[in-house]
């Protein structure tokens, strides 16, 4: 398999290309670098899991199993020649081929041993060549940072891509939901606030073509399309539509790719529930200017920006709205989403910041902050919880949080 193309590979996450450049520099195998790789995704997942679900014993049999994790091998390889970091090598066409290449070696050329000892010496530096590399071998990351605000020649500070809940009253049958779809994609883009502009004719010839097309797909394998599905394929076909009319045409894998690449780069952010209206928001973090080894980076943070942060954490909670419930508890995904999209910061930032409200850095901010670790709904799968470590090294979730107003001269 070779390692051409220009389209964005299928990296879940860009520290897999850390881990391999490691393993590589120290002489690994095929086997032994996906088999580190299984221990990274088993780290991310522990790291992620905040409801106890950890299985150490899936992820011993995933590591055990030549067969697993060969593709994202063979992904994480291929990147790392398509930078030329790795010398190009024969990989394999898939798991049943793999054992044929358990102990193949590689070779990094000069440019990737580089890069896998800056690691060691300057992490950070590191990660923005990277990004400045990811961008010389990908337009579509270039296009996609220009759209959501993140170049200098950005036009742009955010891209929003309006979506719409299915309503039973209001949507008897898939047609009439994706007319309705249309119609508020079409209003939207007419108002001038979503970074992006089509008229109604091109919206929903896109729309309709491409869920027309996966309908038809499904049909010649005979399957049997759910409602959840049908709500996905449209909002598949809307992000295709808003991205093309924002000028970069990216498939729907792609942009969740690099809305979750830019993310951990902490040059871009995004979020499902940062308003209302609903809708996907993504909206730039930092600015990324050049590419290649000289890349700049510029990234909104600091304490200027946390203390900015925290002043929009009290009008965020006073405008959520008036009823009971809320005026007693808020989730904490919707409340970081909420200033992290007016602040135009990331959500690390935002969970440093409340970090320091609770530690006192700021006695003056005008309120409290009392966090819970119940939780009042779900967790939506593009969102976490606030996890905080303890003194004794362990780490508390809390799921909602209460704001309450204090007169500065006594908080």
């Amino acid at each position: 398999m070779s390692a051409g193309g220009a389209g964005i590979p299928r990296l879940q996450d860009l520290s897999y290309l850390e881990v391999a450049a490691g393993q590589l520099a120290a002489g690994a195998t095929f086997e032994q670098v996906r088999r580190a790789l299984v221990s990274r995704a088993a780290e991310i997942a522990r790291d992620n899991d905040t409801d106890g679900s950890f299985d150490d014993r899936k992820w011993d049999l995933v590591r055990s199993d030549g067969t697993k994790y060969v593709h994202n091998t063979v992904d994480v390889l291929k990147e790392l020649m398509r930078l030329g970091w790795l010398e190009r090598h024969v990989l394999p066409s898939g798991p049943s081929s793999a054992y044929l290449h358990a102990d193949a070696t590689f070779e990094l050329t000069d440019t990737g041993r580089a890069w896998a000892q800056g690691l060691g010496e300057d992490r950070r530096a590191a990660y923005n060549n990277l990004l400045g590399s990811l961008i010389e071998a990908h337009p579509q990351l270039e296009g996609f940072l220009r759209v959501v605000g993140a170049r200098p020649d950005s036009t742009a500070t955010h891209l929003t891509i309006p979506l719409l809940r299915w309503d039973g009253a209001a949507h008897p049958n898939e047609a009439s939901y994706l007319d309705s779809l249309i119609s508020t994609a079409a209003t939207a883009a007419e108002s001038g606030s979503v970074s992006w502009s089509a008229d109604r004719a091109t919206i929903d010839a896109g729309v309709r073509e491409y869920v027309s097309r996966i309908s038809a797909r499904l049909e010649a394998r005979q399957k049997t399309q759910t409602r959840k599905q049908f709500v996905n394929t449209c909002d598949e076909a809307i992000t295709k539509v808003a991205f093309a009319a924002a000028g970069c045409n990216l498939d729907y894998i792609s942009m969740e790719l690099l809305r979750r690449w830019t993310r951990f780069m902490g040059v871009a952010n995004f979020s499902y529930y940062a308003r209302e209206p609903y809708a996907l928001r993504l909206w730039a973090t930092g600015t990324v200017t050049g590419r290649g080894p000289g890349v700049q980076i510029e990234r909104h943070v600091g304490p200027d920006v946390r203390r900015s942060a925290l002043d929009a954490v009290l009008q965020v909670w006073q405008d959520r709205g008036t009823s009971t419930s809320s005026s007693m508890y808020m989730p904490i995904w919707e409340l970081r989403a909420a200033v992290c999209w007016q602040q135009r910061i990331s959500d690390d930032e935002f969970d440093k910041a409340m970090a320091e409200a609770l530690g006192g850095v700021h006695p003056d901010l005008g309120y409290r902050v009392h966090l819970d670790q119940a939780s009042v709904r779900a967790t939506p799968a593009s969102t976490r919880p606030l996890v905080l470590p303890t003194d004794s090294g362990l780490r508390r979730v809390f799921n909602v949080v209460t704001i309450i107003p204090t007169n500065k001269e006594t908080s």
